[in-house]
């Protein structure tokens, strides 16, 4: 394969971007939580080794969305999708033929196909140092742990044990933005939002789980959080955006998004939507979305049967307002500084990738980084939260289709 040993520079140069006032979580900031780690030298050595084992569940994240790739996809010529994970198995646990015959469809395609996606997998595999003599055993391998899982094997295996997927949709959007109107009409919202972060937002690497690889690589929350509070009042010459994640390919897509809005340029959004399934709300919203932070465009891909697309040309001066921080909330807090606090902060489908230390942990150092009077949406929480600084506001209940079997519970927090 001759474009599998190009070397991407684009990536590295990507990753290599950093920021002073990312710091370590000290033993001082989480002494009620250390357990019996007793002094703070310990605890130095324990966080750094927890940050490194976090940031190795990335990697596992990024096997999966590729594995969804070669089920699922439709950008390159293959063979049937498959429906769903256990197709991709047999009864012993092996490949089936048309799983393998779509491995090897998918590595053709890195070789033929000069596509974003295809792009983000082979830096990927290069920078997992992954020879093309063993990737198609590597692919393989890959592809049938993630069936295993999906399907309930190896037993007793929660989210937190396995990798850190990028993936994320439109719907929890609507959820977060309807979060954020019912806090707004109880008057809990704070009245001036001049600082948000968005944790974990996201990168459809895979693609949206309707459509797949239709649309092109995206991460859609940042934009979604932004419109949402514009349309709540906030001023936009006042609004900042912070994306944090510890994901390499999020990184280097959201700052290529910012350098891109600095020189001008419009950032554009693919939103498709199934033509069955949502309820009327999430439509709703899917169809006004984009309206404050751009202009309906022409949509870049072509959508597949049963799909219908949307797209957003985002003003510059609107994803300008995005920065770019890389931070593990587990270890990691960002120094605000007096009066610099974020007001309002968005994590969701972030939580659930953690045990119940760990979330004790992010939590912590997500009320480190905001304003008093801040609030925090989230979900995926195993039990209430014991950090002091946070109080609860309760959750709400958001729902996606008519019959309430899909939606989310929203847990809203206030910092002190």
């Amino acid at each position: 394969m001759r474009r599998y040993a190009i070397v991407s520079l684009l990536f590295a140069a990507g990753i290599c971007a950093g920021s002073g006032g990312v710091r370590f979580l000290r033993f001082a900031d989480v002494q009620a939580l250390s357990g019996e780690i007793k002094d703070a030298s310990e605890w130095d050595d324990w966080i750094r080794e927890r940050d490194f084992a976090i940031r190795g569940r990335i990697d596992h994240g990024t096997e999966d969305s590729i594995s969804e790739l070669i089920l699922f996809g439709t950008s390159f010529p293959a063979p049937p999708k498959l429906a769903s994970a256990a197709e991709a198995v047999n009864a012993a646990g092996d490949l089936t033929a048309n799983a393998r015959a779509r491995v090897d469809a998918f590595i053709q395609g890195l070789d033929q196909l000069d596509t974003d996606r295809f792009r983000l997998a082979l830096d990927f595999l290069r920078r997992s140092k992954i020879t093309q003599d063993e990737l198609p055993a590597f692919l393989s391998g890959s592809l049938r742990r993630f069936a295993l899982e999906e399907i309930g094997l190896p037993k007793n295996q929660s989210r937190a044990d396995v990798g850190i997927s990028p993936e994320t949709s439109l719907p929890i959007n609507f959820a977060v933005d309807d979060t954020l109107r019912s806090l707004k009409t109880n008057g809990a919202l704070p009245s001036h939002i001049r600082r948000i972060a968005v944790i974990g937002p996201g990168l459809d690497l895979a693609g949206d789980p309707v459509v797949y690889d239709n649309e092109p690589p995206q991460s859609l929350q940042p934009f979604a959080v932004l419109e949402s509070v514009l349309r709540l009042g906030a001023q936009p010459a006042d609004v900042q955006l912070a994306a944090l994640d510890l994901n390499p390919f999020v990184l280097a897509h959201l700052r290529s998004v910012a350098s891109k809005a600095r020189s001008g340029q419009r950032v554009t959004l693919e939103l498709p939507r199934p033509s069955s399934g949502w309820n009327s709300a999430v439509i709703a919203y899917w169809q006004r979305f984009g309206e404050t932070i751009g202009n309906v465009a022409p949509a870049i891909a072509q959508p597949p049967p049963g799909v219908e697309l949307r797209a957003i040309a985002v003003k510059p001066q609107v994803a300008a307002r995005i920065t770019v921080e890389d931070v593990d909330v587990v270890a990691q807090t960002l120094d605000a500084g007096p009066d610099h606090g974020f007001d309002v902060v968005v994590a969701t489908n972030v939580f659930g990738y953690y045990n119940h230390i760990e979330q004790e942990l992010a939590l912590t150092s997500i009320a480190r980084m905001m304003s008093s009077g801040g609030v925090l949406l989230t979900n995926g929480i195993r039990a209430p939260a014991k950090v002091t600084e946070l109080d609860s506001l309760g959750s709400h209940h958001v729902t996606y289709t008519e019959n309430g079997a899909s939606g989310d519970d929203i847990l809203m927090y206030r910092r002190r």
